[in-house]
């Protein structure tokens, strides 16, 4: 390995973790945590520790100082499969002064950026009384349940703020400073219907699945109270998307079963409970099945941060003196 000049270390590194596949599912972060770990020996003053629920889920806790003051770099190493036709290898590749692969901004990009900062921070010293944490987890895309929620206890882990690495730009780069981000509750509608000819749909008793499914559907989303509210700073209070749909057997035959896929995203002052008992109850009103998602994907709570909390005045100041004055 070179790591030699901390100029090109961020994107050498995140060449390595890109080159080192984490597709979740199935789940499996240990050649990242490696190329992590390879990155950080030697450095004085760090203490590294691997912990998770078993050893393909992996997660890297690496610290540096200690005392009472405490800020977590954090950013997951996991990403969604490798799908579809890409121009370019999804494995990373250089390109002038761009990087692609599977991985490059959700977010290992991220995570090399924040693993360099922390080295360089960890060499200069830092200040006496402060402890600054390098958090790389496993399983964020399918819930955490292996990842964040896995290790949360851990004693290597302190109660501290967090940054994380998730990309801050969507139609261009350091778009906005997110001091925000939305829950989630996800969760399967399922209608059943008259499977038989299609030359007998409209008739009496016969019930197409998949308009039944339109329908409830439809209900769902004049019905769900949240998709109609307004988060006083954060605009709409909820947006559902169907993320997934399936029925029927093609032509000929009416559809007798369809199912959708759906997420509900919130903004923050949303709970689990209430929100879950509407949709079972809307659900229930247009007569179809509903199951939520299994594990931490069926909830992600809402946070957010304070606009005046001192975590958040620092970053507006870091982002200033690289020239984003737009914060």
């Amino acid at each position: 390995r070179d790591w030699s000049s901390d100029v090109c270390s961020s994107d050498l590194l995140t060449l390595r973790l890109v080159a080192a596949p984490t597709p979740n599912p199935p789940g499996d972060e240990r050649a990242a945590v490696a190329v992590l770990a390879d990155y950080l020996a030697g450095t004085e003053g760090l203490e590294t520790t691997v912990a998770g629920p078993r050893p393909e889920r992996p997660s890297l806790i690496a610290s540096a100082g200690d005392g009472g003051r405490a800020l977590i770099l954090a950013g997951h190493l996991d990403t969604h499969p490798v799908t579809g036709a890409w121009e370019r290898d999804p494995r990373g590749e250089l390109v002038g002064d761009r990087l692609y692969g599977r991985g490059t901004t959700d977010i290992k990009g991220g995570v090399a950026a924040m693993a360099v900062a922390f080295r360089i921070a960890a060499e200069r010293g830092l200040p006496d009384g402060t402890q600054l944490v390098l958090l790389a987890n496993a399983d964020e895309e399918t819930g955490g349940a292996e990842g964040v929620a896995a290790i949360a206890d851990h004693p290597s882990l302190p109660r501290a703020p967090v940054v994380v690495a998730e990309p801050s730009g969507v139609f261009e780069p350091w778009e906005a400073l997110y001091v925000a981000a939305r829950g989630t509750t996800r969760f399967t509608l399922r209608a059943g219907g008259t499977r038989t000819h299609s030359s007998l749909a409209g008739r009496g008793g016969v019930e197409s699945a998949i308009e039944y499914l339109e329908r409830a559907l439809d209900d769902m989303r004049g019905g769900l109270r949240i998709l109609g509210e307004e988060h006083p700073e954060y605009g709409p209070a909820g947006r559902l998307t169907v993320v997934r749909i399936e029925g029927g057997d093609g032509y000929g035959v009416v559809p007798g079963v369809a199912e959708a896929q759906i997420e509900v995203r919130v903004a923050p002052g949303a709970s689990r409970e209430p929100l879950e008992r509407e949709i079972g109850a809307l659900a229930a009103a247009s007569g179809v099945e509903c199951a939520f998602a299994e594990g931490g994907l069926r909830w992600m709570a809402p946070s957010d941060i304070a606009a005046d909390h001192a975590l958040v005045t620092a970053a507006r100041a870091a982002w200033r003196e690289i020239g984003r004055a737009h914060v």
